[in-house]
């Protein structure tokens, strides 16, 4: 009776009852993401290199930049979102998908510093996110990641899952 009481106290809710956003997941999913990304994209950068040769174009939008951010950028949320997922036991999907907004709000805080203080940290070269005079194509392009990685998140986390949800763990 007590030990019941105890683990009500601990965990509210019902057995059945829906389950909400776990920061602590979101955050360690988002930081596997991170550290995954530069590592995959760094990984298909290399390969693409071997294969076409080196990207000759510096400093301005290519199409084979945008793949090659939105390959990497899926598979590190599908990381990431498998990392929260299984952190969790209820709503691993959606505590995958929001590894990707909080890369999203990150990543708009880091382009806003990298904005004010652009000539410290770019030595006054513009970048494409901090100068906020995109072009059709790359703010076409930035849409298509930020989905891309939603899904990659989303997928992710619902492969995160348990394959016993019948079997509920105590935290």
């Amino acid at each position: 009776m007590i030990v019941r009481r105890l683990r009500e106290i601990e965990n509210p809710r019902p057995p059945g009852a829906k389950g909400g956003i776990r920061w602590k997941a979101v955050l360690l999913g988002w930081l596997a993401a991170a550290v995954a990304g530069v590592g995959i994209s760094l990984l298909i950068r290399f390969l693409y290199e071997q294969v076409a040769g080196p990207l000759t174009q510096s400093g301005s939008f290519l199409p084979t930049v945008a793949v090659i951010s939105l390959a990497s950028g899926f598979l590190a949320y599908l990381l990431g979102g498998f990392v929260a997922g299984r952190l969790v036991r209820r709503s691993c999907g959606l505590n995958g998908a929001v590894t990707a907004v909080v890369g999203l709000v990150l990543g708009v805080i880091l382009a806003l510093i990298i904005t004010n203080f652009g000539d410290v940290f770019a030595e006054g070269v513009a970048l494409p996110p901090a100068n906020f005079g995109l072009s059709f194509k790359e703010l076409l392009a930035s849409l298509s990641l930020f989905l891309i990685n939603l899904f990659g998140g989303y997928v992710g986390g619902k492969l995160g899952e348990s394959s016993y949800p019948q079997i509920q763990r105590f935290d």
